[in-house]
């Protein structure tokens, strides 16, 4: 083998040995990367609702206040009929409805309680009991001496369940007012997914790039050479 046989095999060699010596330090530094982006973004993600949650926390007890003063016990021991009808309007204008645009879905009902069994009057946002905490949880894990409201967490929503009381102090209704943050999930989840793909391709495109830019010149002077012999 000649010396320019030799050399230009070492040289094959080398640039190889660089070309992977490259390859793995960006394939590293796109782990990297991507990690680095992954946690500062979902950081970000969790502030962001945890910050959207004390808002919601801060509505919900406005609600409590509001049916506390608003809901009387007695119209629903007279005539649940006509207690359903009045609560059911002036609880319409009273709260506000969450439109197909909000990042959170409200619901409430109210039901009427007596002898450990409930009664639904009316709902807004929801079409049955099961859809809330109160028409579902055993009655002994909300319904306390002083009738006091109760908060249930669950994995995607927030409920406040607020006893109603006859004048004798009796629990006689049940309101509860419910927040799900399906949606808001579902938003961090495609906001994330975006961003990592953008990542993730930027980084990619960036490896490529690097690689044509190692090789080219190589390629060119080896067809220049190979002109040449010719």
């Amino acid at each position: 083998m000649s010396d320019m046989s030799r050399s230009h095999s070492v040289n094959q060699s080398d640039l190889l040995n660089r070309i992977i010596r490259a390859v793995i330090l960006i394939v590293v530094a796109l782990i990297a990367s991507i990690t680095f982006v992954s946690f500062a973004v979902h950081h970000m993600r969790l502030q962001f609702e945890e910050e959207f949650k004390g808002i919601a926390d801060t509505k919900i007890q406005q609600v409590t206040d509001v049916v506390k003063l608003t809901i009387n016990g007695d119209e629903i021991v007279n005539d649940k009929l006509a207690a359903a009808d009045k609560y059911s309007s002036v609880l319409k204008l009273m709260l506000a409805d969450s439109g197909s645009d909000s990042i959170t879905r409200e619901s409430y009902v109210l039901f009427s309680y007596s002898e450990g069994s409930l009664d639904m009057l009316f709902a807004e946002g929801a079409d049955s009991a099961s859809n809330f905490a109160s028409g579902t949880n055993e009655i002994s894990e909300w319904l306390n001496a002083d009738n006091s409201p109760s908060i249930v967490d669950g994995k995607r929503f927030e409920s406040v369940i607020v006893p109603v009381a006859d004048s004798s102090g009796r629990c006689v209704g049940i309101f509860e007012y419910k927040v799900s943050y399906s949606e808001l999930d579902s938003l961090g989840d495609k906001l994330e997914s975006r961003i990592l793909t953008s990542v993730t391709i930027a980084v990619a495109a960036g490896i490529i790039l690097f690689v044509i830019q190692l090789m080219l010149p190589k390629i060119i002077k080896g067809s220049n050479r190979g002109g040449q012999r010719l």
